[in-house]
């Protein structure tokens, strides 16, 4: 059945071919331009080898009143998974014709019983296996017959196989003559350097770019033009050549580089197939012949309209060079100079005619016309309306590895592609409503106590400072939404705003990405190609680029920009993806499916279609939004320990354009894969581009939901009135809430990109981290020596005190740790006394400075009646009379020391503190041991307590234009004050214990 099939398409694309040739034929006294008449003609072979698209049923022999469709074929059949399969002609592709086909054979070999089988072949014999043979047949007709028919043969297998044979005979004559010549071609040597020249000045004038190399050869042969498994060549034999001046000379190089620029060596290669594979059709030679002549035709006029007043020359030529050749050559592949029976017929043009080498725009629509009807069609001759009902069927699913191949074979035919994207946000009321009821319940915790908070069975859930971190992230997280819930920010946040955009390039190994630092900037340009050093401080610096090369060590390269404190740029190399920026989007990219070494959270189509096969369920066929689409269920998340949950994806996948998803529901199931709960995420594929045989998408809408904060409160509402059970109403349903829409602003496929523009260089001056070694470096440097080592990192609360190394204490009695130990230990670092003049403070600067000295002067007498040591270290090169006039202006004086001198700074401070070397506090215990530091009060959990103890004094945090900046000062101090007070106070608290 498959071979027959093969057999009717084969006999199809002749037929039409066949056809179209006779209507050149027919018009072609009308038609005066010979390159028009060369690509119609050039049409005909196309289509011999052009598979079809469209294939149209055309009935030759109705069925018999007798025929009948066997109710069971014509059935409604299912997809496997209870749908219903949607019953559409599969006839579009050959392979799944072929795969019908094949099933409906196997299906009649495993499925029907010997009694079947034997009544089927009984009705079909005379349409398929049987033979007649009439009595007055001869003996040897007979038994060839006879044979047939034992071996299952019909006579169109016969011919299949007669028709095979001579396609391989023909490709060994091909084949054979080709390689004698390629051995004649081992004689050849290059033309001199000036012939070259003059091909290379007369192609200039045809509109090349470059030449091909002109070669020599021995003996007669005709001047050719050869391009078979090599760079094209013109071929000129020498002693022609040598009789020849410099006019003939000219026209005759002319002539083999018209045939190079109309790309009539290509055309060989079509004529080659086309004739092995219909060597038995006789308009195959016919049209071969035609084509050999309008191509002359075509270049004739080439040379005739550039070098109009060497015509006579360039009849000589012709005549010469036919009456060179004492023979007609058969070299495949091969252009020459054209046959001499034609000659008489060309010298005549050539002397007397106007010549046209060039297709009007008439004539090209009337090509694109033709190729558009005919090329992609191939009706099926000999079949019935009921055959054809019989033989298809709906198309079987594919597996989910083919279904997953497909996706990256699709993007890998993109491979390398260039674009730039942006992404654009949009919000509604549902997510401003939210927003307001999160602030309100954030104000509602805050108003709690620990203890408040507690488990069905009455346990607490957070102690104190548990409750204070928690309490802190909720506020923290409520001035934030307050600062985006102000009248201006909600009108931004419905109208939209760019949240990202950039310019990325991937050849699937490779990538490179490249934002701007202002996203406002809309002129500025992402994609200039070159990364020089040159460029990158001066064209990129409001650009971040990041290179990844697979394979190269390190394989990161980011760039940062250029700074105020940077201003040759700052950049880091690395071999950990996750030290980087991620260049996550939402489009596939065909980086995931390659096994890089870094665990990534890829929100992109790549992350949720490169999965494992054995992560997807196939549902089956569904509409969507007019596609047939197959629908998938992928879990790529295990099962949550304490929920029992996964996520699920449910997508829709396009099996026409790439099988791209055209939309995909996240929600989440259980153990069972049951949902739990409504989708809470989906995507929407907007527009899919087609690109050559490839398709992309180039819009993506992401669309998240929310909760319905007006819906809960009404609901709320209701239970308060009504005195209902929460538990007997059912959960509200979420709302959409925000959506991200992801569009591509350019696209540009298979655009080849050198490695040399991944693996660029910092500018001169750049400072960069290399994270192999650890160290920063200077670009540009000699050797590439490392900047001077880094300060260690500040001791954290826990570790042992180390000892106190100053130059010397101002009072002249030196102070040991080892000594107070058993005491709690205020160690302050202070800075900048040294340029201070405090007899001259500034004005503006009196009430301020008054303030904080109050507070401390509080605060120092307050802890040194409770025991506390206050010890306080001053940077090197500080001069006593400053650290006195310091301690007269702050009114009270402590153990004051200047430390020891560093490469960095002072040797304590950067032993205590690391990097830090600003106002800093440490409080030693009682044991020795560093109890809390500044810097463990400033990390996010510090800030989360700030807030928590902002909120515990009734200190408002956010900006406020009706606070001044004393007041503001005076709030802030009053937080630091508590906050340090507690640490003491636990510190102190330790000795009672």
């Amino acid at each position: 059945m498959v071979m027959d099939l093969l057999w009717k398409l084969l006999i199809s694309n002749a037929a039409i071919a066949g056809g179209l040739f006779m209507l050149v034929l027919l018009f072609r006294r009308w038609i005066k331009n010979p390159a028009l008449l060369h690509m119609l003609l050039l049409l005909v072979l196309i289509k011999l080898i052009t598979p079809p698209v469209w294939q149209p049923r055309i009935t030759l022999l109705s069925p018999g009143t007798g025929a009948s469709v066997s109710p069971v074929e014509t059935a409604p059949a299912t997809d496997g998974t209870g749908l219903l399969a949607e019953n559409e002609s599969n006839a579009n592709t050959e392979l799944n014709a072929f795969n019908s086909l094949r099933k409906r054979m196997q299906e009649t070999s495993k499925g029907s019983s010997p009694a079947t089988i034997t009544e089927t072949r009984s009705e079909t014999s005379t349409a398929e296996t049987s033979i007649e043979i009439p009595v007055s047949k001869p003996a040897w007709y007979l038994r060839l017959a006879a044979t047939f028919t034992a071996r299952g043969w019909t006579w169109t297998s016969f011919l299949f196989l007669i028709w095979t044979l001579g396609t391989v005979i023909c490709c060994f004559i091909a084949a054979l003559r080709i390689f004698r010549f390629q051995r004649l071609l081992k004689l050849a040597r290059p033309a001199s350097a000036a012939l070259q020249q003059r091909a290379g000045a007369l192609g200039t004038r045809i509109g090349l770019e470059s030449a091909p190399q002109v070669v020599l050869l021995p003996g007669a042969i005709s001047p050719l033009l050869w391009a078979f498994c090599c760079k094209a060549r013109i071929i000129l034999p020498e002693r022609l050549l040598a009789e020849l001046d410099e006019a003939e000379r000219d026209t005759l190089l002319l002539h083999e580089l018209a045939h190079y620029r109309r790309g009539d060596h290509w055309v060989r290669l079509i004529e080659l197939a086309t004739t092995a594979l219909y060597w038995w059709y006789p308009v195959v030679w016919w049209v071969r012949r035609e084509i050999r002549l309008t191509e002359e035709a075509c270049c004739d006029a080439w040379v005739t309209q550039t070098e109009p007043d060497k015509r006579r020359a360039y009849a000589e030529v012709l005549v010469k060079a036919t009456g060179f050749v004492s023979q007609a050559q058969r070299i495949p592949v091969a252009t020459g100079i054209g046959s001499a029976r034609i000659l008489e017929q060309r010298l005549t043009s050539i002397m007397c005619d106007t010549l046209q080498h060039t297709i009007s725009r008439r004539g090209k629509f009337l090509l694109a016309t033709i190729a558009l009807l005919l090329l992609s069609l191939a009706p099926l001759p000999g079949t019935s309306q009921a055959e054809t009902k019989v033989a298809e069927k709906p198309d079987q699913l594919p597996s989910v590895e083919e279904i997953l191949d497909g996706y990256r074979d699709n993007i890998q035919r993109l491979l390398p592609m260039e674009m730039t994207y942006q992404v654009l946000i949009k919000e509604n009321m549902n997510c401003i409503n939210n927003d307001r009821q999160r602030v309100k319940e954030a104000e509602l915790i805050s108003t709690l106590k620990h203890t408040d908070l507690k488990t069905e069975d009455g346990k607490v859930v957070y102690n104190a400072e548990q409750f204070a971190i928690v309490v802190g992230s909720t506020l923290r997280d409520a001035e934030f939404l307050k600062s985006n819930l102000t009248a201006n920010q909600v009108k931004s946040r419905l109208a939209g705003w760019v949240s990202e955009r950039s310019f990325f390039w991937s050849d699937g190994k490779s990538f490179q990405r490249r934002w701007p630092n202002n996203l406002k900037d809309s002129e500025l340009d992402l994609t200039p190609r070159k990364l020089t050093q040159v460029a990158l401080p001066h064209y990129f610096k409001s650009i971040d680029v990041l290179s990844a090369i697979k394979g190269a060590t390190p394989p990161y390269r980011v760039w940062f920009g250029t700074s105020s404190s940077f201003p040759q740029g700052q950049g880091r190399i690395t071999d950990n993806f996750n030290r980087v920026i991620s260049h996550k989007t939402r489009a596939p990219l065909a980086v995931s499916q390659f096994q890089w070494d870094e665990k990534q959270d890829w929100q992109n189509l790549d992350y949720f279609m490169t999965r494992s096969a054995d992560q997807y369920k196939i549902i089956g066929w569904k509409k969507h939004e007019g596609c047939r689409t197959i629908v998938l269920d992928g879990c790529f998340t295990p099962i949550h320990e304490q929920t029992g949950l996964r996520n699920r994806y449910r997508i829709w996948v396009d099996p026409e354009r790439g099988f791209l998803p055209l939309r995909m529901e996240m929600t989440d199931v259980n153990a069972q894969g049951q949902a739990v709960r409504e989708v809470y995420r989906h995507l929407e594929v907007e527009q899919i581009d087609q690109f050559a045989d490839s398709y992309y998408p180039v819009k993506i809408h992401f669309q998240n939901y929310t909760v319905d904060s007006p819906g809960i409160q009404k609901q709320n509402e209701k239970i308060r009135e009504e005195k209902l059970d929460p538990q007997s109403l059912a959960p509200l349903p979420l709302v959409p809430g925000r959506r991200e829409i992801w569009t591509v602003t350019s696209f540009t496929a298979n655009k080849p990109m050198e490695q040399d523009e991944l693996a660029w260089e910092f500018p001169q001056g750049a400072v960069y981290t290399n994270d192999l070694d650890g160290n920063k470096y200077v670009a540009g440097r000699p050797k590439q020596l490392p900047l001077p080592a880094s300060p260690p990192p500040a001791l954290p609360p826990g570790t042992p005190a180390p000892p106190l190394q100053v130059k010397s204490w101002l009072d002249g009695n030196s102070q040991s740790l080892e000594a107070l130990r058993g005491k709690v230990v205020f160690l302050l670092f202070i800075d900048g006394i040294q340029e201070t003049d405090y007899s001259q403070i500034p004005a503006d600067m009196e009430k301020p400075l008054a303030q904080m000295r109050k507070f401390m002067k509080a605060f120092h007498s307050k802890y040194s009646k409770k025991g506390v040591v206050f010890l306080e270290v001053h940077p090197p090169g500080t001069e006593a009379d400053k650290i006195r006039a310091f301690h007269q202006f702050r009114q009270f004086e402590t153990p004051a020391a200047i430390d020891l001198a560093s490469q960095n700074g002072g040797k304590t401070n950067i032993l205590y503190d690391g990097a830090n070397l600003d106002l800093n506090f440490l409080v030693i215990g009682r044991d020795g041991h560093i109890a809390s530091t500044q810097q463990s009060l400033e990390n996010e959990q510090g800030e989360l307590y700030f807030y928590y103890v902002a909120n515990k004094l009734s200190i408002p945090i956010h900006d406020d234009e009706n606070i001044s900046e004393e007041e503001t000062m005076n709030n802030g101090m009053r937080i630091m004050e508590y906050i340090v007070s507690e640490q003491l106070d636990k510190a102190l608290a330790i000795e009672k214990e």
